[in-house]
């Protein structure tokens, strides 16, 4: 009898514990009802001037949220399915990744109730996002790069060390070659000249070297081109590095740069706006072209400000557009470390040259012919299509640094080589064709090198005859083709439709 009241009473005690507990764990658990998942953004992860290949895509809410893999399918881009679609460990984001053909555009639709956040609550209408890349600004900047268009460089001509007629490349410019050039759809010549090897006494430009010049000029002026000349391969280009660290070579130097640009300021003063002047070519010191010193950049800088002084001040060049350019024209280097110069006028452009990759656009081959770099560049060579972006990237970043901001930029060199076999030859033709429509959707106007060889192999950059306006080797097609991608506005005419004429 007693055991069954203890047992009772325990029992009793039992069930007074349990409820006890149950009223506890009932005020530990109660769950507060939350709204569900609200959008926050919707952002790319790296910024591009073309959208091309894989492309990240984050999407952002306002609490933790769970996707299901399998739903990935049910996101677009483009109206394609994305690659990838997930939640990575306990995050607010949705990581949405797609590989994409070249476009400017890109839409992302995620349908209502995919996205599910806490309490199984879903966000419940549709998503749909567009990113743009920025149309081409419509400022001054632009208005040169349409006067400019294609240009052609009459290479290895005035720019040599051989004082005899005929100098590097063994011709007399005609008036025939200039109109060929702009019957063709050329609309600049750039002229590159060495001065210091014609002067005499007190660094004096001989008068008849500078009247052969001005026949030059004058003959493409006649036939409606714009002409840019400049200094080039004369005595101060490799002299940086000596002139920053060595006093006497620094007031030489100096000295040298603004009697010669006063010189030929006053010889061509009051010549028309198409005449255009460019300070200096591919400034570096010695043999080291990969960059120099802050010493060297910083009197880089000055050299500029002193020729664009010395310019401005002689009557009849006031308004005159200047051209400058970075430590050996490079893209990368002129962006780091350019300081563009001080301009009352407000005329100055920024020059660069682009010949990336060096040994498949100027030395391909080795003493025994043997091709360096292979035979192939782009997409079909690595597989990837990073030469191809690396084009659009540099280019890019002119635009960011300049045309977007009201200056003019040009490139004032590019090309490759005429190859020794056809199937060479169609890669030159692809690359040729893509960095000129890759420097065109980014505002580049640009002026192919041209020294007049009319072989194949190393820096044998014969486009055009330099006498007669012929054409040489296959430029007969190649050089329209490079004119319609530098200048032509249909927007049929995109990165893919090269890409997609790449050889294999």
């Amino acid at each position: 009898m007693k055991l069954k009241n203890i047992i009772n009473t325990l029992s009793l005690a039992a069930v007074a514990l349990v409820a006890t507990a149950c009223q506890d764990t009932d005020a530990q658990i109660d769950i507060t009802p939350v709204d569900a998942p609200q959008l926050v953004e919707a952002r790319l992860t790296a910024e591009k001037p073309i959208y091309f290949g894989q492309t990240t895509i984050k999407v952002t809410f306002d609490k933790n949220i769970g996707f299901a893999s399998k739903n990935a399918s049910k996101i677009t881009v483009n109206g394609e399915p994305a690659d990838r679609a997930l939640v990575i460990g306990v995050s607010k984001e949705l990581t949405i990744t797609k590989t994409l053909e070249f476009c400017n555009t890109i839409d992302v639709h995620i349908p209502a109730g995919l996205v599910v956040g806490p309490q199984h609550l879903t966000y419940d209408q549709d998503i749909n996002v567009t990113f743009q890349t920025s149309d081409l600004p419509d400022n001054d900047a632009m208005a040169m790069t349409r006067t400019l268009g294609w240009g052609w460089n009459l290479g290895n001509h005035f720019d040599t060390s051989n004082t005899q007629w005929g100098y590097w490349d063994g011709a007399t410019p005609s008036d025939a070659l200039f109109f060929k050039l702009m019957f063709n759809g050329a609309k600049t010549v750039r002229i590159p000249a060495t001065w210091t090897n014609h002067m005499g006494d007190g660094n004096i430009i001989s008068a008849d070297y500078l009247n052969e010049v001005q026949g030059v000029v004058d003959l493409a002026l006649h036939n409606g081109l714009n002409v840019i000349l400049n200094t080039h391969h004369d005595s101060f280009e490799t002299d940086l590095g000596n002139a920053a660290s060595n006093p006497e070579a620094y007031a030489a130097d100096s000295a040298l740069i603004v009697t010669l640009w006063k010189q030929v300021a006053t010889h061509f003063a009051g010549y028309p706006d198409q005449l255009i002047f460019e300070t200096f070519n591919e400034i570096h010191a010695g043999d080291n072209w990969s960059g120099g010193s802050d010493a060297e950049y910083d009197l880089l800088n000055k050299w500029n400000q002193w020729a664009v002084d010395a310019i401005r001040s002689v009557a009849g060049n006031e308004y005159r557009w200047i051209g400058v350019a970075g430590y050996a024209a490079n893209i990368d280097l002129t962006i780091d470390h350019l300081v563009l110069p001080t301009d009352p006028s407000n005329r100055i452009m920024v020059g660069a040259h682009c010949y990336d990759p060096y040994n498949f656009t100027l030395q391909p081959y080795t003493e025994d012919g043997s091709a360096i770099y292979g035979p192939q560049w782009g997409h079909s060579k690595d597989g990837e299509g990073a030469e191809e972006l690396y084009i659009i990237n540099q280019f890019a970043k002119l635009r960011a640094k300049y045309i977007d901001n009201n200056i003019p930029c040009y490139l004032g060199e590019y090309g490759c080589v005429w190859k020794n076999s056809d199937y060479e030859n169609a890669y030159r033709a692809y690359y040729l064709e893509f960095v000129c429509r890759a420097a065109h959707l980014v505002g580049l106007p640009m002026f192919v090198w041209d020294n007049n060889a009319k072989n194949s192999g190393n820096e044998a950059n014969g486009y055009v005859d330099h006498e007669t306006g012929e054409w040489l080797n296959d430029s007969q097609t190649m050089v329209p083709l490079m004119i319609k991608a530098c200048t032509d506005d249909n927007s049929a005419y995109t990165l893919q439709t090269v890409w997609d004429k790449s050889p294999l």
